[in-house]
């Protein structure tokens, strides 16, 4: 796990860093994140001493990227300038009173949740593309079977036509709805 620390020259960096030493985590202290930082870390932690302008609508852009993950150190109960990220998995905000019991726990579940959830976005997008495939071939075979084949050979004839071809199924798929193969 890497993260990136929004340096803020205080004594809460001292104890971020204090905490990421003691738990072995390569910890980078930087000035500014920037769009690169996303593919570079798992976890940026920005704190309420940070001189960001418009901190909340910095974070607000960060975490709906759904690319890293962003904790937020804060020093009062307050949230309401968060509270359109706040119920995001990417987001956490927790007190600067609590970082010794809440930071490695919060971190650690996040990261374990977003990793589950991009296994499921991959999958998802795997699943579509496959459903996609077969909606192709079955119009495909509809197509043969409005021109009398059964649905057992034309099957078979895309199979086939395919392989001829040197063409994958979809393809084959395609260029029978598009007629541009002679049946």
């Amino acid at each position: 796990m890497r993260v990136a620390v929004i340096k803020s020259n205080g004594y809460i960096d001292k104890r971020i860093n204090k905490i990421l030493i003691f738990n072995e985590i390569k910890g980078d202290f930087i000035t500014k994140f920037t769009m690169n930082s996303f593919n570079k870390y798992d976890v940026v932690i920005f704190t309420y001493k940070n001189n960001i302008p418009n901190l909340p609508k910095v974070l607000e852009s960060i975490v709906l990227e759904q690319k890293i993950f962003v904790l937020y150190i804060n020093n009062i109960v307050a949230i309401g300038e968060f509270y359109n990220i706040l119920d995001n998995l990417y987001f956490s905000i927790i007190d600067k009173n609590n970082i010794e019991t809440e930071f490695l726990s919060i971190i650690k579940n996040s990261l374990k949740y977003i990793t589950e959830i991009n296994k499921c976005k991959i999958e998802n997008e795997q699943l579509k593309d496959q459903l996609k495939s077969i909606k192709l071939v079955n119009k495909a075979k509809s197509i043969l079977m409005i021109k009398g084949f059964s649905e057992t050979k034309a099957h078979k004839y895309i199979q086939k036509t395919a392989m001829d071809l040197r063409l994958s199924k979809l393809e084959t798929a395609n260029l029978i709805i598009e007629n541009k193969i002679d049946i």
